[in-house]
């Protein structure tokens, strides 16, 4: 809306008056205007991918995904807890394998050795006419004890070898489980943490949308920002000339009449020194001139 102001006509005191009269009464109707409140959308509401990823975390997170497999990793390496070389089930149980496979076929030799050899003590004793005599129970015993000692010290050794094979085994079966379980407990969180990643990506791909689709609700709420603030702005310029600053402009009294103007302003020779001010700023010229203010 343009604003004119001729000072070319008439005295200052009456224009300045007429002046300040028809910017006080645009404050006044600009200070009556009723709160408008904006109409548009605001905030921008959650994508459907934000949706969609809220809805997978939060299934994910009721269904218990990896617990079954966590729990058992969780039982072996309790069981483990209490692993003991000094267990004699556990012990026997690998050494009877052992004894079975390597150690009886060894004695079963000897022992077959040992009666060839008493065979052949027998035949030589029966050959020299002395079978049954004492000098083949003195060979016989002799031979019986060097077989009995073969036959310790193969048992001895492999009893020896067959618990350290053992303990090994159980050591090896522990670890073996152990990594096992290691495994599993890994597994379950690696499986866990892509599921869980799969339902972020789509909460981050809708939250992009959402803060391009904020961003374009921001347009017009500005706009209407900068609508409602345009009146102000204009009563500001026209009131600046009489020294009225953004205060009064932003809460300008209601005129009711000259009268009350007159007494707001103070006297007439205010208005006139006003006019003296402007006219030596340049704002206003002298006698027969014009001076057109546009706002």
């Amino acid at each position: 809306m343009a604003f004119t102001t001729n000072f070319g006509s008439g005295d200052y005191e009456d224009v300045l008056q007429n002046y300040s009269k028809t910017a006080l009464q645009q404050a006044e109707s600009i200070s009556n205007r009723p709160f408008e409140s904006y109409g548009g959308e605001r905030v921008a509401g959650f994508t459907d991918e934000e949706l969609a990823g809220r809805a997978r975390a939060a299934e994910l997170a009721g269904s218990g995904l990896g617990y079954d497999e966590l729990s058992q990793a969780m039982g072996v390496a309790s069981d483990l807890t209490g692993f003991t070389y000094a267990d004699p089930a556990a012990i026997q149980a690998r050494i009877n394998p052992f004894l079975q496979g390597a150690l009886d076929p060894a004695l079963r030799q000897i022992r077959e050795q040992q009666e060839q050899t008493l065979q052949g003590v027998g035949a030589g004793a029966a050959r020299a006419g002395a079978f049954g005599g004492s000098r083949q129970g003195v060979l016989e015993a002799e031979t019986l004890k060097g077989f009995g000692q073969q036959q310790a010290d193969l048992i001895g050794t492999g009893y020896a070898q067959a618990f350290d094979r053992a303990t090994t085994l159980m050591g090896d079966e522990a670890a073996r489980r152990l990594a096992a379980a290691g495994a599993l407990s890994s597994g379950v969180n690696q499986m866990r943490s892509m599921e869980y990643s799969d339902a972020d990506v789509l909460r981050a791909l809708g939250a992009e949308e959402r803060a391009m689709d904020q961003a374009r609700l921001e347009v017009p709420y500005q706009d209407f920002l900068r609508q409602q603030a345009f009146p102000t702005q204009q009563l500001q310029a026209r009131l600046a000339p009489l020294g009225f600053g953004a205060q009064v402009a932003t809460a300008a009294p209601t005129v009711e009449d000259p009268s009350f103007l007159q007494k707001s302003l103070g006297t007439v020779g205010y208005l006139a020194n006003i006019a003296g001010g402007l006219g030596k700023a340049g704002i206003i010229g002298g006698s027969g001139s014009d001076a057109l203010f546009k706002f």
